[in-house]
């Protein structure tokens, strides 16, 4: 009986491990959104995406959606009302934007290994520092500008965070922060 209730004492805490993860809000806050009207007519626009991750500064493979994120930055440029097409899709444009997104996480492998080892009743903490880099070219290809910017994250993995996975912050909303406000700096540039 001993054994069982050891058992299920484990199982329990495997299966109620929590992490919480929230922003640090340096990232300023869009003016307006959409967009003021530019005095031009509006581009059309080629979008490229792509993505980097490290870990502790050492360039690390991952495999996030590209196409859910193309999808996210997609449509926060045609809501910001300023171009009359943006295409995911390599085809004759006015402007060419690669985006750029960095994730460099940072954290102490040995606290995440005391962590894991006593079944998140250790806290561990490590920090994402997600920054967004858009270059823009025009539609020879000549370089027209970059814009640049970035948010930084702190996750927390404890036992008891279980029960705060439903006020986590969605990642989606932080792209979308990310490029309204790289978009709007490239306006303030007169990139777009």
């Amino acid at each position: 009986m001993k054994k069982l209730i050891a058992l299920l004492a484990v199982a329990a805490s495997l299966s109620l491990q929590g992490c919480m993860t929230y922003s640090h809000h340096s990232l300023p806050k869009v003016e307006q959104w959409p967009l003021a009207e530019s005095a031009r007519d509006k581009p059309t626009a080629y979008l490229k995406v792509q993505t980097e991750y490290s870990v502790n500064g050492t360039p690390t493979a991952s495999s996030p959606d590209i196409a859910r994120i193309e999808g996210l930055l997609r449509q926060a440029f045609m809501d910001s009302e300023r171009f009359a097409r943006v295409s995911t899709e390599q085809e004759e444009s006015d402007l060419y934007v690669t985006v750029t997104l960095q994730n460099q996480e940072t954290g102490s492998m040995g606290l995440a290994f005391v962590t894991g080892a006593t079944f998140f009743l250790v806290p561990g903490t490590f920090d994402n520092t997600l920054t967004m880099d858009m270059m823009f070219r025009d539609g020879e290809g000549k370089k027209l500008g970059r814009v640049q910017k970035q948010e930084k994250l702190t996750t927390w993995m404890h036992l008891l965070l279980v029960f705060a996975l439903p006020f986590n912050e969605s990642g989606d909303a932080l792209l979308n922060d990310l490029t309204k406000s790289n978009l709007e700096e490239a306006a303030k540039k007169k990139l777009i």
